[in-house]
């Protein structure tokens, strides 16, 4: 299961997914007693990867404060940062305030910053910068259907499918790759897996019934890796109950627009490589799995459809865990432009609690209720909102969020093509949260808009007080999108 994707069952920590994509920044409470009025906010943003830590350097980005003013705006003070990863804003006032690490805002009232976030793979793992390609020459495959999956995993953050032949018995071709270069001799273990396809319910699953896991692999940008062998075959003596609440996730997941169309259901049943103490940080192989991508008939019904059986050849300290994806999309148009553009919206999940006869794969939590922008329907489109709009929302009817993120993203109107980018992310546990001065810009008359994307998150194993953006063993969020605004 790849992190972070759009066409396959991904985390979004991001992300969450997410996830993204999505930088991440988390707080520790301060313990201080410190009368005085005003203190120095400081803090640090490290990347701690598998193989150590690497810091962010926020000399390049903007650091402030956002104080509350009492009139519905707020005051600036402006901080610094280091190319080692740390900051300092002086002189801010006791209470909550906005805290601006670049793109990235934060809703807190503490004073020790603890800016770092997780990646469970070594620091120098890379993507390929020039065409780099995978040739194939695997004995021993399971004939071939058109539904099954074919995927390369493990101890690393890549992760790809690669499409099969029909009837064939051996996998074998030359595939263009441009996931993560994989290197044995970093003490990663890439895993080649084919998921076979299995029936129920009328649906086509897959389940893992053959693997190859060669013992040095060192993939080079720019070159091409042979990946000669036979498939082993599994026993597959394993159940996972496929006991779905398709209909509810579905339900959450067209939730997030009037306009939303539902694109993707994703389900799969993953292996952890390692600790899931921190949730999914890493891409992880599939035991189980419905649609990674594969166009399968959307599933929307509340079933049960009995057992699938796998194959684990995974180490046993591997815990596995259970990941359901349900994307749609919204298409926008930019001021003025004739082309659209589709945004994603996602309800997403992971657990190690497994489903079983009396307990169905179902909705971790739901989006929020009653979304606004300045007291006005969040889902039409919207003129006149001003540079500093006010979201406002409630808690959704379906699980608890333990917080809420807010994504700001610009349309652009290029030569009549909608285009889009990100510009913000907000995290809070309140529900609301004002657009500080400075993001949002009038611009010209047409060409120009926004989205504001409103996400619940479900951390339940989480302090999210002091950690809002650490993943724990349980994980969730879902979305909503608003109509286009302009000031």
């Amino acid at each position: 299961m790849k992190l972070n994707a759009v066409v396959t069952i991904s985390l979004v920590l991001a992300v969450l997914a997410v996830p993204t994509a999505l930088a991440q920044f988390a707080i520790t409470a301060d313990s201080s007693s410190n009368p005085a009025s005003t203190r120095t906010v400081s803090g640090h943003r490290i990347v701690q990867y598998k193989d150590g830590p690497v810091p962010v350097d926020l000399s390049i980005r903007v650091i402030a404060a956002y104080i509350p003013n009492g009139t519905g705006g707020y005051d600036e003070i402006v901080g610094t940062g280091t190319a080692q990863g740390t900051f300092t804003i002086p002189n801010v006032p006791s209470g909550f305030y906005l805290l601006r690490l670049g793109r990235q805002f934060l809703w807190t009232k503490n004073t020790k910053i603890n800016a770092d976030y997780y990646q469970d793979f070594r620091s120098t793992a890379a993507l390929p910068v020039n065409d780099t390609t995978l040739t194939f020459g695997l004995a021993n495959l399971n004939a071939w259907q058109d539904t099954d999956i074919f995927e390369i995993s493990g101890r690393s953050p890549a992760f790809a499918l690669f499409p099969g032949v029909a009837g064939e018995t051996a996998f074998t071709g030359t595939f263009p790759y441009t996931t993560y270069l994989n290197d044995t001799t970093q003490g990663e273990k890439p895993y080649f897996l084919q998921l076979v396809t299995q029936p129920a319910g009328g649906y086509a699953f897959t389940a893992a019934a053959r693997y190859y896991a060669p013992r040095n692999f060192v993939q080079i940008d720019g070159t091409d890796t042979s990946v000669i062998g036979v498939l082993k075959t599994l026993n597959q003596n394993q159940a996972f109950r496929a006991n779905i609440n398709g209909a509810d996730l579905a339900a959450q997941a067209l939730a997030a627009n009037p306009g939303a169309v539902l694109v993707d259901t994703g389900l799969a049943l993953d292996a952890y490589p390692g600790s899931f103490a921190r949730g999914q940080v890493v891409s992880t192989p599939d035991l189980v799995a419905y649609d990674l991508g594969t166009g399968m008939p959307p599933l929307t019904v509340n079933m049960d459809m009995g057992d699938l059986f796998y194959g684990n050849p995974f180490p046993s300290s591997w815990p596995l865990f259970m990941v359901y994806q349900y994307s749609a999309q919204t298409s926008y148009l930019a001021p003025g432009a004739w082309n659209s553009i589709s945004l994603q919206t996602i309800a997403y999940g992971y657990t190690t609690a497994l489903p079983s006869p009396t307990n169905p794969i179902q909705p971790l939590v739901g989006t929020v209720t009653r979304p606004s922008i300045e007291g006005s329907y969040f889902f039409a489109n919207q003129t006149g909102i001003g540079l500093t709009p006010t979201l406002r929302w409630s808690p959704p009817k379906v699980g608890t969020a333990d917080a809420y993120a807010v994504f700001v993203y610009q349309l652009l109107n290029n030569a009549g093509n909608t285009e889009y980018s990100q510009i913000a992310s907000f995290r809070t546990q309140s529900t609301s949260i004002t657009i500080p001065p400075g993001l949002l810009s009038a611009g010209p008359s047409t060409g120009q808009g926004y989205v504001f994307k409103i996400q619940t998150t479900y951390r339940p194993a989480v302090d999210f007080a002091a950690k809002p953006y650490v993943a724990g063993p349980i994980n969730a969020s879902a979305d909503v999108i608003s109509g286009v605004m302009q000031p």
